[in-house]
């Protein structure tokens, strides 16, 4: 794992709006918005306290990656209303590699002109909505189907984010009429789900509205690939092994979609656990073989002999 505090003006930056979950010591579980993103630290945007010096554990739901990449430590640096600067001080190795993968792609996009700084502004016609539709799971649905009709690209930002504030957690209301909504609709329908459940990562109140789309569209690799990382997400963890142990919770929380009468929601269960099991076995193996190179050096630098070898920063 590395430790880390780097000179946030002198590292490359870009702009982007990605769902986050945060928690810290003093704060329970929230969400939040990152706004700018850098291989060292973010800008965040949430409406949990927040101050100088406080420290969070993140996950950042980015699209195209499979689950949420996990920084173990996020100290506050600076605090204006709702907006917190973040810098990265505690990331796994791996963690690393895959935030460094997103800046290299998000940084050749704006080379390329391919990528404008995006900004979340309110629409006039959002503004004094979310109390209604908070009130109105079928109102809210409409109103947010129409939205993303009209623009796919930007409504996990506009319509997405105030539905999500308007409905903080999937409530059973707000899944059952979404089910609804995929069981009668066709692909747009199963789109906008999807989308909307990029609010609600890794929470199990979502199963029915996954186990709908997957049960009509099972060939669809796109959708079943974002089906994925809804359950693949996995929130807060603790310990060395606490991925491998948020990933056993996952592949239990499967095992009721093996009892499911529909055909393809019973296969996708059964590959998906199959899937997690690899996963489980490597990170396990990932963090077996990081414990043991910490215990070889740690040997070494006692008996004073490094043999020019030297273990990764923990």
């Amino acid at each position: 794992m590395h430790l880390k505090v780097e000179d946030q003006r002198t590292t490359p930056r870009v702009c982007v709006q990605y769902r986050a979950m945060l928690s810290g010591s003093a704060q329970p579980e929230g969400t939040g918005l990152i706004l700018d993103l850098s291989s060292g630290g973010c800008r965040l945007e949430s409406p949990l306290f927040m101050s100088p010096g406080l420290s969070l554990e993140l996950r950042i739901a980015i699209p195209g990656l499979e689950w949420a990449l996990m920084i173990d430590g996020a100290d506050v640096q600076w605090v204006n209303e709702e907006t917190a600067g973040l810098t990265f001080v505690r990331i796994r190795d791996t963690e690393q590699q895959r935030l460094d993968d997103v800046m290299t792609t998000q940084l050749a996009r704006k080379s390329e002109g391919s990528d404008e700084d995006q900004v979340e502004v309110m629409p006039f016609e959002f503004q004094g909505l979310e109390p209604v539709l908070s009130k109105d799971p079928q109102l809210a649905i409409s109103k947010g189907l129409a939205w993303f009709a009209q623009d796919r690209e930007e409504f996990r930002f506009r319509g997405g984010s105030l539905l999500g504030r308007a409905f903080p957690t999937c409530t059973p209301e707000f899944a059952a009429a979404l089910v609804v909504l995929v069981k009668a609709g066709g692909d747009q329908e199963a789109d906008f789900s999807l989308a909307l459940l990029q609010n609600y990562l890794g929470s199990t109140s979502t199963d029915a509205i996954l186990k709908e789309i997957v049960s009509r569209f099972p060939h669809d690799d796109r959708k079943m690939g974002e089906v994925r990382i809804s359950i693949n997400s996995p929130g807060v963890v603790t310990g060395e092994f606490g991925l491998a142990e948020a990933w056993r919770v996952k592949k239990e929380s499967l095992t009721s979609w093996l009892t499911d009468e529909r055909q393809p929601v019973k296969a996708f269960a059964e590959q998906h656990m199959a899937e997690l099991d690899r996963m489980i076995v490597a990170e396990r193996h990932r963090v077996e073989a990081e414990r043991e190179l910490r215990e070889r050096s740690r040997h070494e630098e006692e008996s004073g002999h490094d043999h020019g070898y030297r273990a990764k920063p923990f």
